[in-house]
């Protein structure tokens, strides 16, 4: 009985220095495993399933560690509110420049015109201070005026004219000795602030089916890395609104065909928050400016005690122009509050401290728009606080049961991630912000 071979897997090896797939066949550069990108790429055309794919376990998170800088603004202890809607307050300077709103002649007596509301901060003889330093002495105030007489009535002096956008000082509150009345009362000032608590969730919905699939036969770590990274992408939500939130409330829409519609809150973040309360700020600053206008806003928002430190947001392209601004090496900043350790430096201007946190994530076109990547904050975090309501957590996190357990009919488990967040702002005058141009791409 003759041995009968199967032409398409026996041969003879026969040595060719031309044709070397006769004594190697199938050619091994032409032996690929079942979806192998080198069968498209290089226009090869023979798969086996006897080898395998070559893919390493641990999937690579390309995720940048500049983004890490989350933590400097939440792991800031969180204030727990009762509701959803919250109202805080800010104890005011106390006293309030005079600001003229129309023109006003020279004259022995004059008729000033103020900001509507600010002539309150003034009564019958007070000392006030033009913008050349003349004294005058209020004698009368009625709505939206300020009236006016030399601190020296002659019947003969003048005040000076007044421009529309002059400010008055406010020097002093003058009584007589023997006086038998009282002028100068006054109320603690307060500015009321609000904002809303926004809800926000990512989930993820698996078979059981799939499940096990993965189980049995995945070749990477992709399941860690699935459920890990709807954690960073909540955070990334979180992020996003707690600089660039829009205070309001918002029509959820349900499934299609169930009726009917949500309402849901949406919390005020640090940007919109900063411009409703007319924060200092720059537009159109190019290299040549930057020096001259960062420093002039640095001392306009300095409501700090000496040696307070501020922060800087900007991406690390822009933090580089400054760092060029100061000349100087920064000396290393150490906090001493449960913000954590992020091997940060800080410069100094005068007496007040800034400490530069790159903020790649401003470039990131799927969380901020284009101007944002131009766009430098210089924030006081001491002001700032994230709020989440009282019986909830910031993060929640949780799963359904699967069919079979606890009597669940469904074939399927979801996985969801909750994030619940709102921000305190006290006093963002004490921060600024500026857009630049031509200094980055």
């Amino acid at each position: 009985m003759t041995d009968q071979f199967d032409t398409s897997s026996a041969y003879v090896a026969q040595p060719s220095a031309v044709n070397p797939s006769v004594v190697q066949s199938p050619a091994s550069w032409d032996l690929n495993a079942i979806g192998s990108e080198a069968v498209a790429e290089l226009s090869h055309t023979n798969t086996t399933s006897l080898i395998k794919r070559d893919i390493a376990r641990v999937i690579f998170d390309a995720v940048p560690a500049k983004y890490k800088i989350f933590r400097l603004l939440f792991d800031k202890p969180v204030d727990y509110q009762a509701g959803d809607v919250f109202t805080y307050m800010e104890k005011t300077f106390g006293r309030t420049a005079l600001r003229a709103t129309a023109i006003t002649a020279t004259g022995a007596t004059v008729d000033v015109s103020v900001t509507a509301g600010t002539e309150a901060n003034v009564t019958i003889n007070k000392i006030v201070v033009y913008p050349d330093n003349t004294k005058a002495i209020v004698y009368n105030v009625t709505s939206g005026h300020v009236h006016l007489k030399p601190l020296t009535y002659t019947g003969t002096a003048n005040l000076p004219a007044v421009a529309i956008g002059d400010y008055f000082s406010i020097q002093g509150s003058l009584i007589a000795d023997g006086q038998n009345f009282m002028v100068h009362y006054d109320r603690m000032s307060k500015i009321e602030r609000y904002n809303y608590v926004q809800m926000m969730q990512r989930d993820k919905r698996w078979t059981r089916r799939e499940l096990t699939k993965f189980a049995n036969l995945g070749t990477t770590n992709y399941m860690d890395l699935d459920k890990k990274e709807q954690l960073q992408l909540l955070l990334q939500d979180m992020f996003c609104s707690f600089w660039n939130g829009q205070r309001g409330e918002a029509t959820v829409t349900p499934l299609v065909g169930s009726g009917g519609a949500y309402k849901a809150l949406t919390m005020g973040g640090i940007y919109p928050l900063m411009v409703a309360a007319s924060c200092a700020n720059s537009s159109g600053v190019t290299s040549s400016t930057l020096k001259e206008v960062f420093e002039a806003l640095c001392f306009q928002t300095d409501y700090k005690s000496e040696g307070g430190t501020r922060f800087i947001f900007a991406q690390n392209a822009l933090l580089y122009e400054l760092s060029k601004v100061w000349k100087e090496q920064g000396v290393r900043y150490t906090p001493n509050d449960r913000i954590a350790d992020l091997n940060l430096y800080q410069y100094k201007i005068g007496d007040m401290n800034f400490v530069p946190v790159a903020t790649e994530l401003f470039k990131e076109l799927s969380m901020f728009p284009a101007t944002w990547k131009h766009r430098i904050f210089v924030l006081d975090l001491d002001t700032i606080t994230p709020v989440c309501i009282t019986g909830y957590a910031p993060i929640e996190t949780g799963q359904t049961n699967p069919k079979g357990v606890n009597g669940s009919i469904n074939d399927y488990t979801e996985w969801w991630i909750q994030g619940m967040l709102s921000l305190k702002f006290n006093n963002p005058l004490s921060s600024f912000y500026i857009d630049t141009v031509g200094i980055v791409a």
